[in-house]
This record gives structure tokens, C-alpha cells and sequence, in this order.
């Protein structure tokens, strides 16, 4: 039988917004158990969600099916309806609250899929999750991943391992360059939010490319299938370049042709400058600088720092990709650090494009807190 909540006060308002939580405050039911299936009420309008420690997580603007199965079904197929039509070997099955999933996110590498949990609700309903994934996709194995920060924030603790098959690693391909993919590292070595700016960068990487914070490669791998002469590739994680050698390999990659340098991007950066070294093209995309709102006003500076070197690393007439993945640093600010980078270099720039995460990654109207990802290709004057 399904529980019925009524929505009190702003919840209702809420519901008619499309809004993906509904806080116990708005609840005319404050106590429930986590994890279960719920319709909540409002004066003109219903929606179906799942319970958790902070109220109601909604994943359908309608009536509740005939149990919480059939409900995650729905949620799942849909989203596989609008990826699938991609007709991509990797892509983000479910994108959280931009795919009606608060709490889960889904990637799926050809005959492999792992699942995300940052939720209590959704842990304790992970097989059945897993099996729906599988059913719908047709993926061999299922594995979890939830080992991210947020888990720690909401008191949850990290989890991982193979739900379903046996499958740890694949190979996929990413219009005409391969990756491996493995379950053994903490990521899985390819991150999906930038297939599309891998490929875009391809238009424009030349001569020398740096690809700083390589991990497995993604961009440097695309910049040599473009015809650059040389890339050398930098990280610290010496998991991510054994990956990046395998994937060199899987693409017939002469030796000549790349530098695989494992350091700390700081004195990397720093050493460069002072011998001399410039680039025709290079990438920069660091991990996230600044991992809360809190943090905004100290590691900006991050930032610019980073910025501030690829710019007078740079070239005369040389384009230079700058990402982001910190949420908290805004598209304005995004660009404003790029503006103080260009001071204390002393260059001069041309924006040429803005660009956010590939089209798998959804946000649906009111999910814009989702556009995490900023990418930005400059010439540097």
C-alpha cells in the first residue's frame, strides 16, 4: 500500500515547481522510514519520491506505480530513452537530480555500469537498482562506486564492489580513440563530462601539447589523434599513468611521440617556466580546487595561480583549453579568474568559447546548481 504525505506550506509550491526534494518541514508527515516509496499530496498537483534523512526525494510528477520497483523502472527507462539515442559506447545513464534520480548517478562503459549512492534511501535499495540497470542497458557487470565526499558529509560511509557479474575492466571508444576502462582505481579513468571537449579540443591542438592533470589521457590522446607532434602528458597518480600507458598502447602510439611525466603540477609548471619551454596548445584540467562555498575565497587563488602559468607558458597565437569542475566557482567567476590570469601574466587573450558538460549530463529547469563544468579554449595573443 503506498503511504500518503500531504505537502504543507512552501512544499506545495515546491511540487508545482518541479523542485526534486521536499523537506520534512513541508510535510504534514514528519516521521517516516528511509526508503520507501511515497506520493505526496499538494493542492493541485502530485509527485512520487522515496524517503530519506532530509524528507522526500522526488523522482516522478505523478501518481506512484504499484510499487517501488516499477517506479525506479520508469525513471531508468526513460533516461536510457534519451541517452541511448547518443548512440555513444560511454555516457551517464542517470545524472541525479537532472535525471528525476536524486542521490544516484550512473555511468555506463559499454558492457560495464557503476552506480553512485549519495544517499541512505538509495543504498539500501542498491540491488534492486542494480538489476534494473542491467535489464534495461544490457550490460554484463554492475559495480558501485560510492566512495565520493558527499558521502562523508551526510555521515554515510564509503562503498564498493562488483554487485553483479564479474567484468573489471573494458575498452571503449571514444569516436576513433580507445580508453580502458577499470573498476580498480578510485575513478574509473575516464571522466564523461568531457567527451565532448576532448573532441572539440581536437580542432585545435598542434605542434607540442601539454596535457596537465592527463590521469588516464583523455585529452592528450585526442590532440595526438589530431595530428599533434609531440604530447607530454602530467599527473601524480601513478594508477592514472599506468592506465594512460595501456590506453597509448591500445591506440598505436609511437614512443617518440610522447613524454609521460609523473609529478606534482606545481613544480612541473614552475621548472618549465624557468628552462625556457613554451606550447603551441595545451589543456588544463585540474580536479576541483574548491570542493565547497566555504573554500571560494582561499583556493580561487588555485586558480589564477594555474591560469596565470598557462598563460605565460603559452605560445604567441597558441590555443589553451582552461577547465573547471568546481561548483562553487560560478561561470562569472569562471571567467573573472581567467581576467586575473591575463593581468599577472602579462598577455593578452581572446575567449573563443564556453562549454559545459557533454549532453548526457542532463539538468532539467531548476537544477541549474548541476552546471558544475566550465570549459573555456583561448587564444593567447
Amino acid at each position: 500500500m503506498t503511504v500518503r504525505v500531504r505537502a504543507i506550506g512552501e512544499g506545495s509550491k515546491l511540487i508545482n515547481r518541479g523542485n526534486p526534494i521536499i523537506f520534512k518541514r513541508w510535510l504534514s508527515i514528519k516521521k517516516l522510514p528511509i526508503g520507501e516509496m511515497v506520493e505526496v499530496i499538494a493542492d493541485d498537483a502530485v509527485a512520487c519520491g522515496l524517503t530519506d534523512k532530509i524528507g522526500v526525494k522526488i523522482l516522478a510528477f505523478e501518481n506512484c506505480p504499484n510499487n517501488i520497483q516499477d517506479l525506479f523502472m520508469e525513471v531508468i527507462e526513460k533516461a536510457f530513452t534519451v541517452k541511448f539515442k547518443l548512440g555513444w559506447q560511454a555516457y551517464r545513464l542517470i545524472n541525479g537530480d537532472g535525471d528525476s534520480f536524486p542521490g544516484l548517478i550512473v555511468d555506463v562503459y559499454k558492457d560495464i555500469a557503476v552506480l553512485q549512492s549519495s544517499s541512505l534511501a538509495i543504498d539500501r535499495h542498491i540491488m534492486t537498482i542494480a538489476k534494473i540497470v542491467k535489464e534495461v542497458t544490457g550490460v554484463d557487470t554492475v559495480a558501485e562506486k560510492s566512495v565520493q565526499r558527499v558521502r562523508a558529509k551526510v555521515g554515510l560511509k564509503p562503498r564498493e564492489g562488483i554487485l553483479i557479474g564479474k567484468k573489471k575492466e573494458t575498452v571503449v571508444d571514444e569516436e576513433g580513440v580507445k580508453f580502458k576502462v577499470s573498476l580498480e582505481g578510485q575513478k574509473t579513468g575516464l571522466y564523461l563530462d568531457q567527451r565532448e571537449n576532448r573532441i572539440f579540443m581536437e580542432k585545435f591542438a598542434e605542434g607540442k601539447f601539454l596535457d596537465a592533470f592527463s590521469y588516464t589521457g583523455g585529452f592528450g590522446l585526442h590532440a595526438l589523434r589530431a595530428g599533434a607532434r609531440k604530447v607530454t602528458f602530467v599527473d601524480e597518480d601513478p594508477w592514472a599513468l599506468k592506465v594512460l600507458r595501456d590506453n597509448l598502447k591500445l591506440n598505436g602510439i609511437d614512443e617518440e611521440k610522447v613524454e609521460v611525466v609523473r609529478s606534482d603540477i606545481w613544480p612541473y609548471l614552475k621548472s618549465t617556466f624557468k628552462r625556457g619551454i613554451r606550447w603551441d596548445s595545451a589543456s588544463y584540467d585540474p580536479p576541483a580546487f574548491i570542493p565547497t562555498k566555504e573554500m571560494l575565497r582561499e583556493k580561487i587563488r588555485d586558480y589564477i595561480t594555474l591560469y596565470t602559468f598557462a598563460l605565460k607558458l603559452a605560445k604567441k597565437g597558441s590555443p589553451v583549453a582552461l577547465s573547471s569542475c568546481s561548483q562553487p566557482l560560478d561561470r562569472d567567476k569562471f571567467l573573472w579568474v581567467i581576467g586575473r590570469a591575463q593581468e599577472y601574466s602579462n598577455r593578452d587573450v581572446r575567449v573563443t568559447s564556453i562549454r559545459g558538460p557533454a549532453r548526457d549530463h542532463v539538468i532539467k529547469p531548476g537544477t541549474e546548481y548541476m552546471e558544475y563544468l566550465k570549459f573555456a579554449l583561448l587564444v593567447v595573443m
